[in-house]
């Protein structure tokens, strides 16, 4: 399992549309791959210094934009680009 971690340290959003836009860029340039799962919430959560109620806003936003998708046996799963 690859280990993937959003820098936020040059924001100009609010955090959870900044951690939204991070997992889309991470897509688009191929770091997260169609099928792998993000690290958990609540892991997230702890690494970036946010509320876990901060990175699931973060991750309904990914979803919405159909970017990612909720999977009960392997929690959020990268869906696919944004882009072209």
């Amino acid at each position: 399992m690859k280990f993937w971690i959003p820098e936020l340290t040059t924001r100009t959003r609010p955090v959870y549309l900044a951690v939204a836009h991070e997992i889309e860029a991470a897509i688009d340039a191929g770091t997260l791959q169609p099928g792998e799962a993000l690290p958990p919430q609540r892991l997230l959560a702890d690494f970036l210094g946010l509320h876990v109620n901060t990175v699931n806003r973060a991750l309904r936003e990914t979803a919405r934009r159909g970017l990612t998708a909720g999977n009960r046996r392997h929690g959020t799963v990268v869906c696919g680009s944004s882009g072209p």
